[in-house]
Order: structure tokens, then C-alpha cells, then sequence
């Protein structure tokens, strides 16, 4: 395997809302993650507030094991956690179902998806990765008790999770997003190891990108940079440095695709930060 350097994380990983923006809208923090139309109101002023060029949902990385059946914390001040997981031991996780996106939360954040593309705006939807998602479902502890007891257990627990995070992303490409930003922060080479990040972490991530790879449209994926260096380390990808221009990372990166129509994902660097000179890494999946 070749040697490379992990992408070291210069970003925020938890964006706290400012009161007044709450306040302007008269909503709840927990109102403002549960319905679309709020939802879609204070991502417009998020924007604004960061003098950004695009909306960004969800504000949180729980979304996707809340709709698996955790429960979740909401919480302002330290940004949203779980507070109960749906899986508590061994024997339960074969009763996971699939997502269903038609229902709760994760429905809400497509609808806000809609609604800001119809009022014009540049979309970016979050999408969490398959060990992240896996350990929000359950502790850690008991995913690598589970791994190292019954690995088929695993196997089919993010088999099911690859099988939804690909209807996700899939169904906010037909609503438009712009950006499908994704991160598996849990599950990274410099986490799991080099043998785990290969049998299963990275994996589990190469399968869910072949699978939307041609189903983008005018779509484009920003993987976390601690990801696709993940992936190239391990020989899943690999990288290519392409000059463009813009003000910002976000313009650089449309600036990218209008250039080169083939261009389907981008890494290496964090969405959140701002340009680095007036390069982007283009990233194809092997």
C-alpha cells in the first residue's frame, strides 16, 4: 500500500446556531430540525449569517440513525446527540429495518431540500457514512464486540445501511442538491486501521459511491478530506489536481464542473474552509 498523508480535519465539526437567528424566526431550536419549512427558513439565514454562497442541511450528523430508530438529544449548546440507541445488544440487531424516507426527520430535510432549490438557492445535503451511522445506531463498543463475535452480524447491519444511505443520496439528487456532502468520520484509515478500513469501513463507502457514481446528474460529491485520502491510501480512488478559479471553495468547485462535465466527486480538502490557491482534487473511484 502505498504511503500517504490522512487529511487532518481544519474544519468545525458542530456548527451551534446563534439565538438570534431563532429568535428572528420565532422557533424552537428542536422546531427548527423537524420541519421543512423552518428548517429551510434557517438555512437561508444561516447563510447569510456566514456569508456563504449555499444552504446546508441537516444541522446535525444524527439524522440518518434517528430514522434507523435512535433517539436523539437535541441540543443547541453542544449540537445534537443520541440519546438512546437502537441497537442495545447482539441479538437486536437483526430486527433493523431499512430507512424509510418518506417518515420522520430524514423526510423533513428532503422537503427542505425542495423547498430552497424552488426558491433559488445553492443546495449542499449532508450525508453521514456507513461506520458513523453504524456506531449512532449502536455504542461503539458493542459494534466491535459484535465485529469480533459475529462478523456476518456486521456485514449485514452495513449492508442495509449502504442500501439506504444510496436511496438518500439518490433521492437528494432528484431534489436538486448541488452538493452531496459526504463524511465518515468514525470510519477512517487512521481510525479503524488499514485491514479494517479495507474489509469493511472503506468497503462499505467504495460500494455506496459506485453505486450513485452514474446517477448524478448535475449532482456532485465533496468527500470529508479525511475520507478520500482514506480511500486513495487504500487504493479505492484515485486523485487528480485540476487549476480553477473562484472566490470561494464552493464557487471553485461549480467553477470545476462546468469545466470538466465528467468531474462526479471531489476530496481532499473540507467544505467548511475556505480555498487552498486555486486548486481542486478531482477523485475517481477505481
Amino acid at each position: 500500500m502505498e504511503t500517504i498523508n490522512i487529511f487532518e480535519c481544519i474544519g468545525n465539526e458542530i456548527d451551534i446556531i446563534p439565538d438570534k437567528l431563532l429568535e428572528k424566526l420565532k422557533i424552537s431550536y428542536e422546531t427548527a430540525n423537524n420541519r421543512a419549512s423552518e428548517m429551510a427558513m434557517l438555512s437561508e439565514l444561516i447563510k447569510e449569517e456566514n456569508k456563504k454562497e449555499y444552504c446546508r442541511l441537516p444541522f446535525c450528523h444524527t439524522v440518518e440513525a434517528e430514522a434507523f430508530g435512535s433517539e436523539v438529544i437535541f441540543n443547541q449548546r453542544v449540537g445534537n446527540r443520541i440519546g438512546k440507541y437502537r441497537i442495545e445488544d447482539m441479538d437486536s440487531i437483526g430486527s433493523i429495518q431499512q430507512i424509510d424516507l418518506n417518515k420522520g426527520r430524514i423526510s423533513e430535510v428532503l422537503k427542505a431540500v425542495s423547498i430552497l432549490k424552488k426558491n433559488g438557492e445553492n443546495v449542499v445535503l449532508n450525508i453521514g457514512g456507513p461506520i458513523s451511522i453504524a456506531t449512532s445506531v449502536m455504542d461503539s463498543q458493542l459494534f466491535y464486540k459484535i465485529l469480533r463475535k459475529d462478523r456476518h452480524k456486521i456485514d449485514s447491519l452495513l449492508k442495509l445501511i449502504e442500501n439506504s444511505a444510496v436511496e438518500y443520496i439518490s433521492e437528494g439528487i432528484k431534489r436538486s442538491a448541488d452538493i452531496i456532502s459526504f463524511a465518515d468520520p468514525a470510519g477512517t484509515i487512521d481510525i479503524v486501521g488499514p485491514k479494517i478500513y479495507k474489509e469493511l469501513s472503506g468497503k462499505a463507502t467504495y460500494n455506496i459511491l459506485k453505486r450513485i457514481e452514474n446517477g448524478l446528474g448535475k449532482s456532485v460529491v465533496h468527500l470529508c478530506g479525511k475520507t478520500s485520502t482514506s480511500l486513495e491510501a487504500i487504493g479505492f480512488l484515485e486523485s487528480e489536481i485540476i487549476e480553477t478559479e473562484g472566490e470561494d471553495y464552493f464557487q471553485m468547485i461549480q467553477n470545476a464542473k462546468l469545466k470538466r462535465k465528467d468531474i462526479k466527486f471531489i476530496g481532499h480538502w473540507c467544505l467548511k474552509t475556505d480555498k487552498f490557491k486555486n486548486q481542486v482534487v478531482v477523485c475517481n473511484i477505481k
